[in-house]
């Protein structure tokens, strides 16, 4: 979540009248994330979050983002509900772009993380992917491996040497490389289906310990879904310095196969799934971290930590004799 289109309380006034959800009361801009427009809403009948999509998002892909969070709703799955106008319309426009409405989920993300935390994480996330099983919409991933290609390249263009430098010696060589392996040994026939593929601490509620909403499905798409959970493991299974914590691995791991189980070839592609999505948010945190526009009021993500868990697993991968399967 981020603001770049700012609102003043008059346009979000007329904008209301659209709905049936009351009247203003207050609101602030959500400051993170960085992807589109967010704005937390109290009016006289409860709080809604409003999302203004940016230029990064296609049109064309916000119904499916509508239509899996209805659809987990209707499975009894917790994530935000799209709320429709006075015209049962889901899709909005507001200062010329794509809007919608959700209602607004109780619950705090987590600061401290438990290792009983990331079971529950493992476990919300196969309880979502049984209860997507039978969605029938589909969306490429607009960040899969084949567009990684085109960021190395951006990085390359965009990043001073200085950054880089700093960050590590020779780092786009050593990008470029493990590129080259992730493509090489990349296992397009394990299971596909819908993804979250943004599961991070900051989308995941919790009260009294117990997770109580999931949020931001606009990184959502048909992907391989132990990729979801290699995504999951680099935002949940490092500490504070970055360290990799086994417990906290072993917990979340154990947490997704209490509801849907891994096969023996998951299992084995799991080393370089996470290798790989530790690679995919380097890129992105990298591209971002110069290239974010300064009016944006958004909280950038220093790739630094990405960095370390990229080398992490890089080493695991090395270990893995993927040449013989």
């Amino acid at each position: 979540m981020a603001v770049y289109t700012n609102l003043n309380e008059g346009q979000i006034k007329d904008f209301l009248k659209l709905y049936n959800i009351g009247e203003l009361i207050s609101f602030y801009g959500i400051t993170e994330g960085i992807e589109n427009s967010n704005f937390h809403l109290k009016t006289s009948i409860g709080n809604f979050i409003l999302t203004i999509f940016e230029k990064r998002v296609d049109i064309k892909d916000i119904p499916f983002f509508i239509k899996i969070m209805l659809h987990l709703n209707k499975n009894g799955y917790y994530c935000p509900k799209p709320i429709y106008d006075k015209n049962r319309k889901f899709l909005q426009e507001l200062r010329g772009k794509p809007t919608i409405i959700v209602n607004f989920l109780e619950g705090k993300s987590k600061k401290n993380i438990t290792i009983e935390d990331c079971y529950q994480v493992g476990s919300s996330l196969g309880l979502m992917h049984l209860c997507s099983k039978n969605f029938e919409l589909q969306r490429d991933n607009s960040l899969s491996i084949k567009e990684w290609e085109n960021l190395i390249k951006n990085c390359n263009n965009s990043v001073p040497m200085s950054v880089l430098d700093k960050l590590q010696p020779d780092l786009m060589n050593d990008i470029q490389n493990s590129f080259d392996l992730v493509v090489k040994f990349w296992p397009h026939d394990l299971p596909k289906g819908f993804i979250h593929g943004d599961l991070f601490p900051d989308n995941v509620f919790f009260i009294n310990d117990k997770i109580t909403g999931v949020i931001d499905f606009y990184f959502s798409c048909t992907d391989i879904l132990t990729y979801d959970l290699a995504i999951a493991i680099n935002a949940w299974c490092f500490d504070k310095e970055d360290k990799f914590q086994d417990k906290r691995y072993q917990a979340l791991l154990n947490g997704y196969n209490s509801k849907r189980k891994l096969s023996k070839d998951e299992e084995f592609f799991l080393p370089l799934l996470c290798h790989a999505a530790s690679l995919r948010f380097l890129l992105t945190r990298l591209f971002d971290w110069v290239n974010t526009p300064i009016e944006a009021n958004v909280v950038l993500k220093n790739p630094e930590e990405y960095v370390k868990k990229h080398k992490h697993f890089k080493k695991l991968v090395n270990k893995v004799r993927y040449t013989e399967y």
